[in-house]
């Protein structure tokens, strides 16, 4: 009988990693009702965790063994003070040129904060000794700013291959995660040399769903001859069909793109949908070939004009966060809904999952 090789990929997506987290959360509990008091071990479900930006926050915390529902606690609770100041919409034209002049030659968000919360939950805990402790393999795609190439930090779990060991996971999300305009670029000590000075931005550049990363990080680490492997993609409450509600004027100047906000967005829900078919498509080729594999992206629900206004990327106030909550566990439910149909297809990979969770010990 095969084995079965898991991989979990999350999205970035800023302050919407809270629907991922929450669309998580919500799933094991719904899949088994000790949940409700306990904390399940998600992470332990997988051998493989990929996250971007603000997934991998999540990556690092659910391969740490962190409790999902701290996570939750790390956007619910520190959201607002690290998106100190969310862009105006650009509807609202002299509050919106207010905030550009404001921020012309400094990002708008407090990385400081982020870096503080991010050391409150992982301390100085490396990525070597994340491996060591857990047996989880990691990766998280990031930007090297100096040279413009893509870089994805990763654990040592093949061999030979120890570049990013000495890193922290604190650095390591703050590379993933410093998106142009929001954040500024994330710079430290290169751990293995204190005179060098790193400088990184967000991996959401180019791999904003790091589904085909998973994918192809798992076909360097097993044979697949003797191994099942099971791919779950969650996103983060992305605009799969745009803003048919925004698209009256096609004539666009920098007002409309709110400044480049919105080329930001659009590039990360493109990304997602391509990232996802391609996967999709080379996991079928797979199974032409005799091999066995399932790659599941979660569904996301339509959403309203009021509910698209909630969820941009840099708002954290009440009502985004009540939002991205109840889209999360509307997600959620419905998953939950055709598992427990007659024929969930390759959906029977999320029961697979979450019926057999362990409680963090």
């Amino acid at each position: 009988m095969k084995k079965t090789f898991r991989v979990l990929c999350i999205d970035g997506g800023g302050m919407r990693g809270l629907y991922a987290a929450t669309l998580l959360s919500t799933l094991a509990y719904r899949f088994d009702s000790r949940f409700s008091k306990e904390s399940p071990d998600i992470g332990k479900a997988f051998d493989l965790i990929c996250g971007t930006s603000t997934g991998a926050i999540l990556a690092c915390g659910l391969a740490a063994g962190i409790p999902i529902n701290k996570i939750q606690s790390l956007y619910i609770d520190n959201g607002d003070k690290i998106f100190v100041d969310s862009m105006p919409s650009e509807k609202r034209v002299l509050s919106f040129l207010g905030w550009v002049c404001k921020y012309i030659r400094k990002p708008s968000a407090n990385a400081s904060k982020l870096r503080e919360v991010l050391l409150a939950t992982f301390g100085t805990m490396t990525i070597k000794e994340l491996y060591e402790k857990r047996g989880i393999a990691l990766c998280v795609p990031s930007v090297n700013a100096a040279t413009y190439k893509a870089w994805v930090f990763k654990t040592p779990h093949n061999q030979g291959k120890h570049r990013d060991n000495n890193y922290t996971l604190v650095d390591v999300c703050m590379a993933s995660s410093a998106a142009p305009i929001f954040f500024p670029i994330a710079q430290f000590n290169n751990p293995d040399d204190s005179k060098l000075r790193d400088n990184f931005v967000d991996g959401g550049l180019w791999a904003n769903n790091p589904s085909l990363i998973g994918l192809i990080e798992a076909l360097g680490m097993i044979d697949l001859k003797n191994h099942q492997l099971d791919i779950l993609s969650v996103g983060t409450c992305d605009r799969p069909s745009g803003d048919p509600y925004s698209i009256e004027n096609p004539n666009w100047g920098l007002l409309n793109w709110r400044g480049g906000v919105n080329i930001v967005e659009m590039s990360l829900s493109s990304q997602s949908f391509g990232y996802t078919n391609a996967t999709k498509f080379l996991c079928s080729s797979l199974n032409k070939l005799g091999l066995v594999s399932r790659f599941v992206r979660l569904e996301q629900t339509n959403k309203s004009p009021e509910q698209y206004s909630a969820i941009n990327i840099d708002r954290a106030d009440k009502v985004a966060v009540q939002t991205l909550n109840e889209l999360a566990r509307t997600d959620a439910d419905a998953v939950h809904s055709k598992v427990s149909g007659n024929d969930p297809g390759d959906l029977a990979l999320v029961k697979d999952i979450f019926s057999n969770l362990q409680v963090i010990s």
